[in-house]
């Protein structure tokens, strides 16, 4: 018997790798409001947090004017761009076909906004797997993970005691330990296993596999 009646999944560094696709979006807006841009390299920590918070620490003080035009300006780019530079993790399509075959019911729960995460999910022949999509407002709302797994549980009715929240950064451990959801960090995204364990995950895994192994 399943341990958990509902599973939620991150999107990105969970289940899909954007690292291509988030970080030449983020450096493309900075440039666009005309601001020098960091090797992509150093804008992995981008891949997670919501947009606008991005921006805000990329931007500091100085440039709070120009959040808003960069956010626009990274979601021009990543609708046209996006799903062609985002990879799929191996063994993921597996592992969802197996949780939902098991019987849980299956929800994405992503900062990401709803309908670039549908189109990643479609690229990829994944969004058949899940019950609900639910993601962050064009308006910046339910960017906060614990805002948005506490709709999630609003809209769907589903029991905290009885699911379990997987991602691979804090925000998704932080948001689960709020609402009361038991949380599953993941190390081969872009959370390191010291930020997850110290953010309060209830278990850490390596791979695909071991969700598995966890959840059912």
């Amino acid at each position: 018997m399943p341990r958990f009646d509902s599973v939620l999944f991150d999107l990105d560094g969970t289940l899909t790798d954007p690292r291509v696709a988030i970080t030449a979006s983020v450096a493309h807006a900075l440039a666009e409001v005309g601001a020098t841009p960091p090797p992509v390299e150093e804008l992995l920590w981008c891949i997670g947090p919501p947009l606008r918070q991005n921006f805000g620490k990329l931007l500091g003080p100085d440039g709070a004017h120009l959040v808003e035009a960069a956010a626009q300006a990274y979601l021009r780019r990543y609708a046209t761009e996006g799903v062609r530079e985002t990879t799929e993790y191996p063994g993921i399509d597996a592992m969802l076909h197996r949780i939902r075959h098991a019987g849980p019911r299956l929800y994405l729960a992503t900062t990401k906004f709803v309908d670039h995460a549908e189109g990643v999910l479609i690229a990829f022949s994944l969004r058949d797997h899940f019950e609900g999509v639910y993601g962050a407002r064009h308006d910046g709302s339910l960017g906060d993970k614990r805002d948005l797994l506490r709709h999630i549980i609003e809209k769907t009715g589903l029991d905290p005691k009885r699911a379990v929240m997987i991602g691979d950064r804090e925000h998704d451990v932080v948001g689960a330990k709020t609402n009361g959801i038991f949380s599953i960090g993941v190390t081969y995204g872009y959370g390191s296993r010291e930020e997850l364990a110290s953010a309060g995950a209830d278990a850490i895994c390596d791979s695909p596999a071991e969700i598995l192994a966890l959840i059912l």
